[in-house]
């Protein structure tokens, strides 16, 4: 065995330092006991054994010599230690440098090829059979093999995999985790169903799942899998070799890389198509208030994210009326403005078609009851009818929130129940309309939950008697305009600047009187 220098010199001194002592150094331990008169002392080193002899007549030296001896085999021990992290530290070093040369040609392309050019390189890093790169598809729990890489070398499997693979198994459990799954074939035995990524597997099958974004934000893109370490040359007589930390570290490390270009692909990709969605939903809210003798109308709509849920609307129906409509989907994501913009498209079409508002309501529940409960969705909806220079107003609602209405004349502020199905419960519910009479000075206020569910830094909410109160306040202002602003900036004092968790919308619609103008 070849020990470190500085433990050869310290051990060619012994005899020097003590006469008759002799110093040997063997790949095992020894067979044949000490020599008559001589104390063998036996210390363990990391690859085989130093013996000493003493001799009987210098005992004393017994103590001092066992003490030397572990003395070099903790030197021994230390001097592996360091020269491992030595060579470890190398090895990281040169994937180190490895994944920077990798990096700029994984990161360009498309999916397929950034996904191809990852399973490659880390094939080429770890020296397996097989690479596959499997992508999640979240919609349907199951993965599809975008990119395998694999060693032709005449022993390959040529199991075939199937494009698309259900998530159970091993393929689960590496999904399911956050780091390295290793799964041991057994003997004369195989892993998985036939077409399965583990069919590959002779060995063993490692996986890693690949994810991006951070903490409680992390989400799913799919998995890295390694099949069977190579063997050593032809290898044809060796064992199987099994996957140990460096494997691990390296099937990582590329699943990390791979996680961050795809998922900075994907989201770019999401944050494009959010910013299209935002500018449709923008673009189908009213360019402006209609222009109603005798009224005045203004609006506001605030999303909380990108895409929001609410929406308002000014329809004109078949006798002539404007049909003033709010209406809040649950949810304020991407899903809710789809079936919002879908719900805005089926308005229109009814409201031209029906004078009524109750039909218009009615047709809506019916058109829609399907694809509410198929997305696990409801809406909700209010609206009131107007014609010029007519203070009786028609008002319907689908379970939403209160109507409010402001009196002049008592300067109080009355709220209209509602007691009516909210759309996607029932194929064909009944929306029976009210009539209410407006004076000169009156106001109708139509809004969402966003503001009366709203919250301050202590988590209490603006709720429905502060609105009352900041909209009997704000309603002697001749303006729609400012009455509507002003119940916003009510909003932004009571939650101090706090960012808001639902959609915001509230219009105002104030009477005049016939024939008069703002």
């Amino acid at each position: 065995m070849t020990l470190q220098r500085g433990t050869s010199e310290l051990l060619a001194a012994l005899p020097l330092a003590f006469g008759g002592v002799t110093v040997r150094v063997l790949d095992e331990p020894p067979a044949v006991p000490a020599a008559a008169g001589a104390v063998q002392l036996v210390e363990s080193l990391p690859a085989g054994c130093v013996v000493a002899d003493v001799p009987q007549d210098a005992a004393a030296l017994v103590p001092l010599v066992r003490s030397l001896l572990d003395v070099v085999a903790a030197r021994e021990q230390l001097e592996g230690d360091m020269l491992s992290v030595l060579t470890k530290f190398e090895v990281m070093q040169e994937q180190l440098f490895s994944y920077a040369e990798e990096l700029p040609r994984i990161s360009s392309g498309d999916e397929l090829q950034i996904a191809s050019g990852g399973a490659e390189a880390c094939q080429r890093a770890t020296k397996v059979r097989h690479v596959v790169y499997l992508g999640y598809l979240a919609g349907k729990n199951c993965c599809e093999v975008v990119a395998h890489h694999s060693f032709r070398d005449g022993q390959t499997n040529e199991v075939v995999l199937d494009p698309v693979l259900a998530v159970d198994g091993f393929l689960a459990d590496v999904l399911a985790g956050e780091g390295v799954v290793v799964r041991d074939v057994p003997n004369g035995g195989r892993l998985g169903e036939p077409g399965s990524v583990e069919q590959l597997a002779r060995s063993q099958v490692l996986g890693v799942p690949v994810k991006f974004g951070a903490d409680d934000k992390r989400f799913l893109i799919g998995a890295l899998v390694l099949v069977d370490k190579l063997p050593v040359d032809d290898g044809r007589d060796e064992p199987p070799r099994r996957f140990d930390h460096e494997e691990w570290q390296i099937a990582s490390s590329y699943a990390a890389i791979l996680g961050a270009v795809l998922g900075a692909r994907k989201s770019a990709e999401l944050r494009k198509e959010m910013s299209m969605a935002e500018a449709i939903q923008r673009q189908i809210l009213p360019p402006g208030p209609p222009q109603l003798a005798g009224f005045d109308v203004a609006a506001t709509y605030a999303a909380c994210g990108a895409v929001g849920g609410d929406y308002y609307d000014y329809l004109p129906l078949a006798d002539g009326r404007q049909l003033v409509v709010v209406a809040d989907v649950s949810g304020h994501n991407l899903a809710s403005g789809m079936v919002m913009v879908g719900a805005r498209a089926m308005l229109r079409t009814l409201a031209a078609v029906y004078s009524e508002p109750q039909r218009v309501f009615e047709s809506l529940a019916a058109s829609m009851f399907a694809d509410l409960s198929r997305t696990e969705r409801f809406l909700t909806a209010a609206a009131v009818a107007v014609r010029p220079d007519d203070g009786g107003v028609e008002y319907v609602c689908a379970g939403h929130n209160d109507l409010l209405v402001y009196r002049a004349a008592t300067d109080r502020v009355e709220s209209v129940a509602s007691d009516s199905t909210i759309l996607g419960f029932l194929p064909a519910p009944d929306y029976p309309t009210r009539t209410i009479q407006l004076q000169p000075g009156d106001c109708l206020l139509l809004y969402t939950d966003g503001i009366t569910e709203a919250t301050d830094e202590t988590d209490e909410m603006f709720g429905d008697d502060r609105l009352r109160s900041v909209f009997a306040q704000l309603a002697t202002n001749p303006s729609a305009r400012l009455i509507v602003d002003g119940i916003v900036q009510a909003l932004d004092q009571f939650r101090r600047g706090r960012v808001g968790t639902d959609d915001v919308t509230a219009v105002v619609v104030r009477y005049h009187g016939k024939g008069r103008r703002r």
